[in-house]
């Protein structure tokens, strides 16, 4: 993965290149370590489930990671466009980068942790441990950064640009029209997170689905669902709040003005009203609606599967 990923989001490489030739990688490591070895035993179904289970998922977390670097550039050129700072866009990248960084050796540390507790507490140092265990075990630590930087970089990308550049547009007009730039951002990253969802059941599948999982599974997805679409929520508040705060101001303004005689600053008042007034947040537009759908309509259709197959 690039250390500097925000300096070559648009170097004309497919995005999903990448991730498609991780999780091909990742396959054969586990073909030739022998988990997902033909034709598939009782016994070592859960660790066939697993091997792909967490390959798809780890190369669908990087597909995500990149989209979201992409369309974090796209946003930051937006924004720095309407305040006429786009010779600022090299010193935000490099700031966006070393955030990377930084969050990619906390990512690995959190991974490694979280890998070696689920080694202790299967006992896999103790039991009969086969060779393409220790593999999946390894490649587990991928899969925790991969989620774990997905989530980090979501949240952390939005408060950078909110924080350091949201807060240098000049006029009302463009700070609104900034804000709604990062809700759908965020909105974005909220809707990719109900993608992965989709494809857990995959390690259940030919067994039957525990009550257990099935319910921390749900309490997983609403925990992650409410961390990613909570800033949507905050965000839509506060530009409504804004533009409410605007239009008190414009309407106090041209009452000012109408009392003291000054029509034309009262009609130009007028013209801010109205311009206002059509302003739209356009957070939930007919493509963001066809991504939610898509999504929901694959996550009811993978669990469905899951089921009928269990």
């Amino acid at each position: 993965m690039k250390l500097n990923p925000y300096a070559n989001v648009h170097n004309g490489a497919f995005i999903g290149l990448y991730p498609a030739l991780l999780v091909a990688a990742l396959l054969m490591v586990h073909y030739f370590s022998g988990a997902l070895a033909l034709p598939i035993k009782e016994s070592g179904l859960r660790d066939f489930n697993t091997a792909i289970g967490m390959s798809l998922l780890s190369g669908y977390f990087w597909f995500c990671i990149q989209l979201n670097h992409k369309n974090v550039v796209s946003t930051l050129i937006s924004i720095l466009v309407k305040t006429s700072q786009l010779s600022h866009l090299n010193q935000h990248r490099q700031k966006l980068s070393s955030k990377f960084q930084l969050q990619s050796a906390n990512c690995l540390f959190i991974a490694i942790l979280n890998t070696v507790v689920y080694v202790l507490v299967e006992n896999l140092l103790l039991n009969d441990v086969k060779f393409y265990q220790y593999v999946i075990t390894i490649c587990a630590v991928l899969f925790w950064f991969l989620f774990f930087l997905f989530l980090a970089q979501s949240s952390s990308n939005i408060s950078y640009l909110k924080d350091h550049v949201l807060s240098q547009t000049e006029n009302y007009y463009d700070h609104l029209n900034s804000l709604s730039s990062l809700a759908r951002l965020s909105f974005v990253n909220a809707t990719l997170s109900l993608g992965a969802i989709s494809l857990f059941p995959i390690f259940w599948l030919g067994k039957n689905i525990p009550i257990y999982d099935i319910l921390m599974t749900l309490l997983f997805s609403v925990v992650i669902g409410v961390y990613l679409f909570f800033p949507v929520v905050r965000l839509k508040s506060q530009w409504v709040k804004e533009k409410s705060n605007v239009s008190g101001k414009l309407v106090e303004e041209m009452e000012c003005k109408i009392s003291s005689d000054k029509l034309k600053q009262y009609e130009r008042c007028e013209q801010e009203l109205e311009r206002l007034s059509v302003l739209s947040m356009r957070l939930f537009e007919r493509r963001d609606k066809v991504r939610l759908i898509a999504c929901l309509s694959f996550i009811t259709i993978m669990w469905s599967l899951a089921l009928f197959v269990s």
